[in-house]
C-alpha cells in the first residue's frame, strides 16, 4: 500500500515549541494571552500556529480551564417535527452565545438514554438540555452527573424529582383547551389515545383532559382511555380494534402526531369521515397528520422558542454564581389551531 505524501498529522504544541526553540509550556500560555510571556513572544507564537494549521485539542483546553462551551442535548425522537424545531432554537441560541451543541437521541430507551448520557460526561459537556425518557431508570445517573458538576435543564419535559430547572408549556392546560375545543363541536364520547402515566408531561394532558369532561358534565369512561407508544402501526392497531368493537366515539385526543396518523388512518380505512364522524385534536406538531388530507385540531407549543429559552436558561446558570433554585422554571406560551 502506497501512503499518500501528501497526508499530515494534526499540528501539536509540540510542533510549534520544537519550530521556535521553546517550550510546549510557553506555547500554550502564548496562545491563551498569559501574562508572564511577551507581546512578541505571543505574536510569534500566534502567527506561527496559523502558518502551520494548528487548531487547539478542545478536550485539552477543557481540563485546563474546566469548560468546555459543549452542551449536550437528549431528544427522544427524530420523526417528530416538534423536537427538531425545538433544536434549531438551541442551536441558533447557542451559537449566538459562543457555545456549540452535540445532539444525541435516546428513542425513548433506557439504555440508549444512559449511553448518550454518560458519552455526554466522558466529553465533558458543560451542561444537558434533558428530554428524558419515561420512567425513574436513569435517575441514579441524573444524580450522579449532578455531582459531577453538570448542569440540566429539562425542556418539553419536567422531572418532579430533582431540582432541575425546565422550560415547558402548562400541559394540563393546553390539553384542557384542546379537549374543549372537541366538547364546543357536541362532542361527548372523547377518547384519549397515548401515554398518559410515568412523566409529568402526560399526566398533566391527561389531567387536563378529564378537567375538561368535568366541567362539561361528561362522564369519564376508562374505555376511552387507551394507552399507545409513539407509533403509527401501535395507534392503528388500537383505534381499528376500538372500532371493530362498535365502541362509540366521536372525538380523538392524542399524544402526537404519530398517534394521531396511525388512528386516523384506521377511522378513514372504516369509512368514517373526519371530523364529521371522529374530530381529531393532538399534541407535536408534527406535520405527518397532514398526510390525512383532513381537518384537525393540534396544540401548537412554540417548540423554537422553548429550545431557544432553554439554552438561555442552561447558560445563564452556567455563567452565574447563583445557586439554581434562584432561577424560575419558564413556561412557554402554546394555543390551539386548526389545520
Amino acid at each position: 500500500m502506497r501512503i499518500n505524501q501528501n497526508y499530515k498529522k494534526k499540528v501539536t504544541l509540540k510542533d510549534i515549541a520544537d519550530m521556535l526553540s521553546v517550550t510546549t509550556a510557553t506555547v500554550s500560555k502564548a496562545l491563551r494571552n498569559g501574562d508572564d510571556i511577551s507581546s512578541e513572544m505571543k505574536e510569534k507564537v500566534k502567527r506561527t500556529a496559523k502558518e502551520i494549521g494548528y487548531r487547539p485539542n478542545i478536550f485539552a483546553r477543557c481540563l485546563i480551564v474546566n469548560r468546555s462551551k459543549i452542551l449536550g442535548v437528549l431528544i427522544p425522537d427524530l420523526r417528530i417535527s416538534f423536537f427538531s424545531e425545538a433544536v434549531r432554537g438551541m442551536y441558533e441560541e447557542a451559537n449566538r452565545k459562543g457555545y456549540e451543541i452535540i445532539l444525541m437521541v435516546h428513542d425513548e430507551k433506557r439504555e440508549k438514554e444512559k449511553e448518550k448520557l454518560e458519552f455526554l460526561s466522558d466529553i465533558h459537556v458543560d451542561g444537558i438540555l434533558l428530554n428524558a425518557v419515561q420512567g425513574k431508570g436513569n435517575y441514579w445517573l441524573f444524580q450522579k452527573l449532578s455531582e459531577e458538576g453538570i448542569k440540566f435543564v429539562c425542556w418539553g419535559r419536567k422531572l418532579d424529582d430533582f431540582g432541575y430547572k425546565s422550560v415547558t408549556i402548562d400541559d394540563k392546560k393546553a390539553s384542557y383547551d384542546l379537549t374543549m375545543k372537541i366538547i364546543n363541536q357536541g362532542r361527548k364520547n372523547i377518547l384519549f389515545l397515548g401515554p398518559n402515566t410515568e412523566i409529568p408531561v402526560v399526566k398533566n394532558r391527561f389531567e387536563g383532559y378529564k378537567s375538561a369532561l368535568k366541567e362539561h358534565d361528561i362522564d369519564f369512561k376508562h374505555s376511552l382511555v387507551v394507552q399507545t407508544f409513539r407509533s403509527y402501526n401501535g395507534s392503528y392497531k388500537k383505534m381499528d380494534f376500538l372500532l371493530n368493537k362498535n365502541i362509540e366515539i366521536d372525538g380523538l385526543v392524542s399524544g402526537g402526531g404519530l398517534i394521531t396518523y396511525g388512528a386516523g388512518k384506521a377511522i378513514l380505512d372504516h369509512n368514517l369521515s373526519i371530523p364529521e364522524d371522529i374530530i381529531l385534536g393532538e399534541f407535536g406538531d408534527n406535520d405527518i397528520v397532514n398526510r390525512l388530507g383532513v381537518p384537525f385540531y393540534t396544540v401548537y407549543q412554540n417548540p423554537y422558542k422553548i429550545g431557544n429559552a432553554a439554552v438561555d436558561l442552561l447558560i445563564r446558570q452556567l455563567e452565574s454564581k447563583e445557586r439554581e433554585n434562584h432561577f424560575p422554571d419558564i413556561v412557554i406560551e402554546s394555543e390551539v389551531i386548526e389545520r
